[in-house]
C-alpha cells in the first residue's frame, strides 16, 4: 500500500499513462498483422494471379513509421529495451536509483530535443502537401505519429525520473512508476515457469 503523497501522485499518473500507451502498443499490433496479411495477399497476387498490389511499397513505407514508434512507451514502462547493464547491475539501493534517474534523465533530454524536429517535418510534409510515389499517399499521417509517440514517451520519462529521484530520497520506499530492472537468473526462471504453465495448461486442455 502507497502511502506517501508522491507515491499515490505517481501510481495515478503510472495508470492513466499506461491505458494510453496499452492503446498505442494495441494500434502498433494491429499494423503489423495488417501488414502481415497484405504481405500475404501481395505474395498470392503476384504468384497466381500476376498482378501484384499496386502501391504496395508505398502503403508499407508509411505504416512502418506506426508500429515502429507506437510501442516505444510501452516497451520503457516494462523496461523492456535492450540496456547496457555492465555497471548499474552492480549498485543497489541509493546508489542504482541515482544511477537510473541519471539514466532517464539524459534519455529525456534527447526525446525533448528530438520532438521539435519530428513536428517540423509533420508541418513541412503537410503544408507542402508530401506523398508517396506511386500512390501519391499523403505522408504526414504517418509523421504525425513520431511527434505524438515521443511525447508520450517523454511523459513516461519524466513520470519514471519522479519515480527513481522518490527512491533516491527514500530507497525504503515501495517502487512506483519504475520498472524493475531483473537479473538473467531471475529472467530464466520466470521464463521456466511460464513455460511449465503453458505446458501444463495445454496438456489439461480437451
Amino acid at each position: 500500500m502507497i502511502t506517501d503523497p508522491l507515491g499515490r501522485f505517481l501510481t495515478h499518473v503510472d495508470r492513466v499513462l499506461g491505458r494510453v500507451e496499452n492503446a498505442f502498443n494495441l494500434v502498433a499490433g494491429v499494423l503489423i498483422f495488417a501488414l502481415m496479411l497484405l504481405g500475404v495477399a501481395q505474395i498470392v497476387l503476384r504468384v497466381a494471379f500476376d498482378s501484384p498490389i499496386f502501391g504496395y511499397i508505398d502503403i508499407v513505407e508509411v505504416s512502418m513509421v506506426g508500429f515502429g514508434v507506437l510501442s516505444i512507451a510501452f516497451v520503457q514502462r516494462v523496461g523492456g529495451h535492450v540496456r547496457m547493464e555492465l555497471l548499474v547491475s552492480r549498485l543497489r539501493g541509493r546508489a542504482l536509483w541515482l544511477a537510473e534517474a541519471a539514466g532517464v534523465l539524459v534519455a529525456a533530454l534527447i526525446v525533448a530535443v528530438l520532438i521539435p524536429y519530428s513536428y517540423r517535418h509533420f508541418e513541412r510534409a503537410y503544408l507542402f502537401g508530401d506523398s508517396t510515389i506511386d500512390i501519391e499517399l499523403a505522408t504526414w499521417p504517418a509523421k504525425l505519429v513520431v511527434p505524438v509517440a515521443l511525447g508520450l514517451l517523454l511523459l513516461r520519462l519524466v513520470a519514471q525520473l519522479v519515480g527513481y529521484l522518490r527512491l533516491t530520497m527514500h530507497p525504503r520506499l515501495e517502487p512506483v512508476a519504475v520498472p524493475i530492472s531483473k537479473d538473467a537468473a531471475a529472467q530464466a526462471r520466470e521464463e521456466v515457469a511460464r513455460s511449465g504453465d503453458d505446458f501444463a495448461g495445454a496438456k489439461a486442455a480437451p
